[in-house]
């Protein structure tokens, strides 16, 4: 893996931001002052309106195609005694994958467009985008085989009534500061139950699928962590506006972005590393190839991470070159990598898992 400066100066960074960061509190008042923070966060994105569209129509108009597997059979991991029920109940929720991968990211960037203030006319396809989406969705749900799995049961419950009120939560996130709060936490809980069914595949005594099977169950957090880095630095790059003829500094960055900021920089590169760590070696190359040799470490190639790594390694903006449009360039193609990478991964278990059915 290629190795950077900043980055011993970043893993000194996250221990100290760990230590010193304070224990959060359970406070509701607490989650709503964040949430409004959240809303200013991705408001400010509107002065970079037009990146932020184009990313999200790119990002939304990703056709998700079944990726083919190249991998040979190893006979070490021939299965084991294995149930057929079980198999067959894993083959549901895994077929089930690559549609929830899909409609949780449309529905995140469907949210970040509406907060971002982007015009009706990204608005309505990116919203037809996602009511497609949906469709999909519904169909490949009812074929999910719960198999006496009341956790995953509640989530796929959760799941239909967030779909069922996606008429308030768009008009919520359309509408007052209150209501935006309230529309954001709407669609951030059900990208959030969708990501989290790649934790619902039960394992099926086969050491190479359930490694496979392991290594989705990274998704989940992952995402959450490089949608709350998103989030942060927009902010700080949208807000910086350093004076290059004089000389001035970037503004000091707070305590408490820097401890959120470390906090999901620690949960993205150990997620990443898990996926990279468990996932077929047909998927460490694509991760290798869209991170620059840099997924263990985690993929400061990317110019966008390597921003997020500059400001932890150092405290401030002083040594980020990137404007927030770059970012949100920089930001989108990882996007669309690890989406389709997720994907194909999805789909590497559900073509052995069929082989194994067999």
């Amino acid at each position: 893996m290629n190795t950077f400066d900043d980055d011993t100066l970043l893993r000194d960074s996250l221990y100290r931001l760990g230590a010193t960061a304070p224990v959060p509190h359970a406070d509701p008042a607490e989650d709503v002052r964040r949430g409004r923070r959240r809303v200013r966060r991705t408001r400010l994105v509107a002065t970079v309106g037009t990146v932020m569209a184009v990313g999200i129509i790119g990002i939304a108009g990703v056709a998700l195609q079944p990726v083919i597997t190249d991998r040979a059979t190893d006979p070490a991991g021939s299965p084991t005694v294995t149930s057929t029920s079980t198999v067959r109940r894993a083959e549901s929720v895994a077929q089930a994958l690559p549609s929830a991968f899909d409609l949780a990211i449309n529905v995140m960037f469907e949210r970040d467009g509406a907060l971002a203030g982007v015009p009706a006319v990204v608005m309505r396809p990116l919203r037809a985008t996602t009511d497609e989406a949906i469709t999909n969705w519904t169909a490949k749900a009812e074929q999910i085989d719960a198999g006496g799995d009341q956790e995953l049961a509640d989530v796929l419950g959760r799941i239909q009534r967030s779909l069922d009120d996606m008429p308030k939560t768009r008009s919520d996130i359309d509408n007052t500061a209150q209501t935006q709060v309230q529309g954001e936490a709407a669609y951030g809980a059900v990208a959030n139950d969708l990501l989290s069914l790649a934790t619902f595949v039960p394992s099926v005594g086969d050491a190479e699928i359930d490694a496979e099977i392991e290594a989705l169950g990274a998704v989940p957090p992952a995402f959450e962590a490089f949608g709350e880095e998103r989030a942060i630095m927009t902010e700080l790059l949208t807000e910086w506006r350093p004076s290059q003829a004089t000389g001035m500094s970037a503004e000091p960055i707070s305590e408490e972005d820097l401890a959120e900021l470390a906090s999901a920089e620690a949960t993205w590169r150990r997620s990443l590393a898990d996926f990279y760590t468990a996932t077929s070696e047909r998927r460490r190359e694509v991760l290798d190839r869209i991170t620059y040799n840099t997924a263990t470490d985690g993929a400061i190639g990317v110019p966008a991470h390597r921003a997020v790594n500059q400001v932890l390694a150092t405290g401030s903006l002083d040594r980020v070159t990137m404007t927030s449009d770059q970012y949100t360039e920089s930001y989108t193609e990882l996007i669309r990598g690890l989406q389709e990478l997720f994907v194909a991964a999805a789909d590497e278990i559900i073509d052995d898992l069929a082989a194994l059915d067999d």
